[in-house]
């Protein structure tokens, strides 16, 4: 049987193979751009792979998203309150949360836990962040605790520190009192 080339690759078997080997690096490379950019002659080349570079730790964060960051608003006389937010990992691997700090208030992660005598607060030093999930903090389950919140404050500068060395700056919004009471019917 005599086969002819150009009915089965009319644009020619170079041009082919080489549109062949540029989708083969696209889909090998999912939604990581970074690597989906090599040309379409090194690609011919046959150049060898690149090599994954060490992530910074600005890098490991940028695939982090928080949303819903406040902090309640104390009742007068009180000096602690709690906050509340969802982390979003959107990347590929895990990653831990460490630390919170404010440079307007004590902050400390807090986990609420159910006893054989009630609920108990504890602090909670670290949490880890699966890939393609997220962390809640919550009333009833992780919070924070924030203490010496300034009375006229409208929002709280916090930095979140991971285990990867990297840091997140965030500001939390502060609710009125009358805002989040009504909300906690």
């Amino acid at each position: 049987m005599n086969i002819d080339h150009r009915t089965i690759f009319p644009i020619g078997v170079g041009k082919a193979l080489a549109v062949f080997l540029i989708a083969a690096a696209c889909i090998g490379c999912g939604t990581d751009s970074s690597l989906a950019k090599t040309s379409a002659e090194d690609s011919l080349n046959q150049a060898p792979p690149i090599e994954p570079q060490v992530a910074s730790p600005d890098a490991a964060i940028a695939f982090l998203h928080l949303v819903e960051a406040r902090v309640n608003e104390p009742a007068p006389g009180q000096r602690m309150s709690a906050g509340y937010f969802t982390l979003m990992n959107h990347g590929t691997e895990a990653i831990t949360l460490t630390n919170i700090v404010s440079s307007s208030a004590d902050v400390q992660m807090h986990a609420t836990t159910l006893e054989t005598t009630g609920t108990t607060m504890r602090p909670l030093t670290e949490i880890t962040i699966a890939p393609d999930s997220q962390i809640v903090f919550q009333p009833g389950g992780n919070h924070l605790m924030i203490s010496n919140l300034p009375a006229d404050a409208k929002s709280l500068p916090v930095t979140m520190t991971f285990d990867n060395g990297g840091s997140l700056n965030a500001s939390f919004a502060v609710i009125p009192l009358n805002a989040w009471m009504n909300t906690a019917k």
